[in-house]
């Protein structure tokens, strides 16, 4: 059983899906299986995955588009890891990623349910940066989350306990724009949070967002 369950959902972007990859098979912390929710892509995304051969990439994909919510909750029940870290197809990891969240996570009291991390926005176009976000708030963040969306900021930065979804649940399906926020509020309000303030995440900026149609 791998301690690190990595979940990526992907529709039609088999090229940053493989940066999205590397970046994973680079972390220090190797104690990982890489799950990848293919929506329905029209793409070349399955030859992707078998080009990388890793045994730990297990690839699952709908037969029809459900959405990226659905395509989350799909790779949480399919996942066998203590601990779950979400990668958006067109995101990426830098190499301590992981390790600095699990030592955090495992020298944590059980009241901590998760740990995000600072990441750095970045122009995919001309790999100008475009903001740097520091992780700051840690404990009962449930407040700060009710004020402010952009606290997390994104799901490539987080690292929860499986035992949070047994707590409080999967991804809210109905929810069209901000499920990961929903979701982080319900576990807000059952566990606390640490952060690390190291930028660990590089979040991409571009045109083609997840479709709207796919959601």
């Amino acid at each position: 059983m791998p301690a690190v369950s990595t979940i990526i959902p992907t529709y039609n972007r088999a090229e940053f899906l493989r940066m999205a990859i590397t970046s994973v098979l680079n972390q220090t912390f190797q104690d990982f299986e890489i799950i990848v929710v293919d929506d329905a892509s029209e793409d070349h995304t399955h030859e992707i995955i078998d080009n990388f051969g890793d045994r730990r990439i297990k690839y699952i994909r709908h037969e029809v588009n459900k959405g990226v919510t659905a395509a989350r909750n799909t790779g949480v029940l399919s996942s066998s890891g203590n601990y779950i870290a979400f990668l958006d197809d067109d995101d990426e990891w830098l190499p301590r990623k992981l390790q600095m969240q699990v030592v955090l996570l495992e020298d944590s009291s059980s009241t901590v349910g998760g740990v995000y991390t600072s990441h750095v926005k970045i122009d995919r176009a001309t790999g100008k940066i475009l903001d740097r976000v520091v992780a700051q708030k840690r404990g009962n963040i449930g407040n700060d989350l009710l004020k402010d969306y952009c606290l997390i900021g994104t799901a490539s930065t987080i690292l929860l306990r499986k035992q949070c979804f047994d707590r409080v649940g999967l991804f809210d399906e109905s929810i069209e724009f901000g499920e990961e926020y929903e979701l982080l509020i319900r576990v807000a309000k059952e566990f606390d949070f640490e952060c690390i303030q190291e930028c660990l995440v590089k979040y991409y900026v571009h045109g083609t967002n997840y479709p709207p149609t796919s959601r």
